[in-house]
């Protein structure tokens, strides 16, 4: 896959070309990243620690990335990110040139999408049915974890076509919630 990546620091902002790579044999993991920026090949080993935190192995060096969303940009913006590593903060956009021939962001134009549990937790109310219409943000299920809740809202509009939870019920990091059509 290759994207095209627009940095901004401050005034200053540049424009970088990236590949994601097929895993070398030895990379088994999913966690595991091999790329290729601006020509470059290089391999990460990316954790999610908390929501919107990561932990990133490159080159023998290990950073740590707050992901979120910048203040100011409009929610349809789904691409663009505010990272902040160290005392550094960074936007972000990521642009799949593929999706931009066809038209549109291409987060419309997707086929069926998994959604997943973010982290372990308990699923205390479902707020669809299935073959129900939903937009974009509202919300799908409400989540118990770390004794907070957390109301999961949908990435883009569609159907739902399966709710595989039900209230009640415990479920791990990455476990399939609903699949959104």
């Amino acid at each position: 896959m290759k994207l095209e990546i627009k940095l901004q620091a401050g005034s200053k902002a540049s424009k970088h070309h990236l590949e994601i790579l097929p895993r070398h044999a030895a990379q088994a993991d999913e966690k595991s990243l091999h790329f290729a920026l601006e020509g470059r090949t290089a391999d990460a080993h990316v954790e999610e620690i908390s929501p919107g935190i990561y932990s990133i192995l490159l080159g023998g060096r290990s950073y740590e990335a707050d992901v979120t969303r910048p203040a100011g940009i409009p929610s349809g913006s789904q691409n663009v990110f505010a990272v902040t590593v160290g005392l550094r903060r960074y936007q972000v956009e990521v642009r799949d040139p593929r999706r931009a021939r066809r038209g549109g962001s291409g987060i419309e134009n997707m086929g069926p999408q998994e959604i997943v549990a973010p982290m372990p937790g308990k699923i205390v109310r479902v707020l669809v049915q299935e073959n129900q219409m939903v937009a974009r943000d509202q919300g799908l299920l409400v989540m118990e974890a770390m004794k907070m809740q957390n109301e999961l809202r949908a990435p883009r509009g569609g159907r739902i076509e399966k709710i595989y939870v039900g209230e009640g019920l415990g479920v791990e990091s990455g476990a399939r919630l609903l699949r959104l059509g």
